[in-house]
């Protein structure tokens, strides 16, 4: 019986280790965490976003992605899920949860699955390095190991403390490498994954982080934090709309975040905030806020917006509170493009996927396997394949994991 052995107990790695048994291979899958799919498990903020069902939304190699899914389509990603028990609902532009909401439920039942399957799932081990033997390869890991865990009184588990380290190595006719990008390091995926591809002569397209929030002046902003708003964003000849979420120093939410991949210090964010003050994205703004000043005086504002906005939009303009065409020329033109140079992202700390990653050129997108060394492949974020919210970065993920599992 063919070994296979895949690094990552993520979306990717899960749903090759899925493939590869159902096809009669014995699979062991190493994984750094604790717990299998950890990142998966907060997905969605917890609601568990697996797929997307509408147009595509990749970057990176983009046209390897659309490759990938042509051999491995939305609806075959979907029946995976649906075929481990996970019934599937659609919320909104295409995102797609579990019926229960919970990302959890979704881990359990591939987790389940797996075990099934007989799928061997080896926690807390890191991978170091790969070696292409004759009949094979060798896998070279350094796995934690920690004292027993303890049960509270209260019921809650109180895990071990870390004890030591020890070698293990493992041999397979086949590897995977589904060990993610640079971000979120603390659910395991830190980028060191990168040097086990790049060891074979694979290129590294340079990592950033991707879906995340954008770091910005903070003068303009002052009094903000917490304020959402719904916006249409410009940054670099990109438009992103949906809600932007101020923060103490920057701008988060959707719509900001789907413009952070370029993202660089010295850029300049604009946002239109007619839809947040008027209500429609297309308002003459100048008309409205002098009708408003008929009927509202130097209110105008009040029912609008929160008064921390009005603040923040008469501050920029540079006006006090005023009627006069002047200011409200000024006010308008404010609302129409609060504009804020950007000082960066908040890093891979907080981001939520990676752009950039394994150069996709050396692949091949119908089984993800290596044209550089046959018998190793590659899936997921380690790739240089990245999605925008709502779900495209776990279709991905899904699709070639499950391309590289099946024979």
């Amino acid at each position: 019986m063919r070994h296979t052995l895949i690094i990552g107990a993520g979306a990717s790695g899960m749903a090759a280790a899925i493939a590869a048994a159902k096809g009669g291979e014995r699979v062991t899958v190493i994984d750094r965490n604790r717990k299998p799919m950890k990142k998966l498990a907060v997905t969605g903020n917890g609601r568990g976003n697996l797929l997307n069902c509408g147009t595509p939304d990749f970057y990176g190699d983009r046209d390897f992605g659309m490759e990938v899914l042509r051999h491995m389509p939305y609806e075959k990603a979907a029946a995976f899920l649906e075929e481990a028990g996970i019934p599937l609902v659609h919320e909104d532009e295409g995102r797609m949860y579990p019926a229960s909401f919970l990302a959890a439920s979704a881990v359990d039942a591939l987790k389940m699955q797996a075990q099934r399957l007989g799928v061997v799932i080896v926690p807390n081990t890191r991978a170091q390095h790969i070696t292409r033997e004759k009949n094979g390869f060798v896998l070279q890991c350094v796995r934690a190991v920690y004292a027993e865990d303890t049960v509270l009184k209260s019921g809650r588990v109180k895990p071990g403390a870390l004890m030591g380290e020890e070698h293990a190595d493992y041999r397979a006719d086949r590897v995977i490498v589904c060990a993610g990008g640079a971000a979120a390091p603390m659910h395991g995926t830190d980028g060191t994954a990168y040097a086990l591809l790049t060891a074979f002569g694979h290129k590294l397209i340079t990592p950033r982080p991707a879906l995340c929030a954008l770091l910005t002046e903070k003068k303009p902003i002052e009094g903000l934090s917490g304020q959402r708003v719904r916006a249409t964003l410009h940054l670099n000849g990109r438009e992103s709309t949906g809600e932007a979420l101020f923060a103490d120093d920057g701008v988060s939410g959707i719509a900001a975040m789907q413009l952070s991949r370029d993202a660089h210090a010295g850029d300049v964010l604009h946002m239109d905030l007619r839809m947040a003050v008027t209500g429609r994205a297309d308002t003459d703004v100048f008309s409205w806020l002098k009708a408003r000043a008929g009927r509202m005086g130097e209110s105008l504002l009040t029912g609008a917006v929160s008064p921390q906005l009005a603040q923040a939009l008469w501050r920029r303009c540079g006006h006090r509170p005023s009627v006069s065409d002047e200011a409200l020329r000024a006010l308008a033109q404010v609302i129409a493009d609060f504009a804020l140079r950007v000082e960066g992202t908040r890093g891979f700390d907080s981001a939520q996927v990676t752009a950039g990653g394994i150069d996709c050129a050396d692949f091949d997108p119908s089984t993800m396997q290596s044209r550089i060394c046959p018998g190793l492949y590659a899936a997921g974020e380690v790739l240089n394949v990245d999605g925008g919210c709502g779900g495209h970065n776990l279709l991905f993920a899904f699709a070639s994991g499950l391309l590289a599992g099946q024979r």
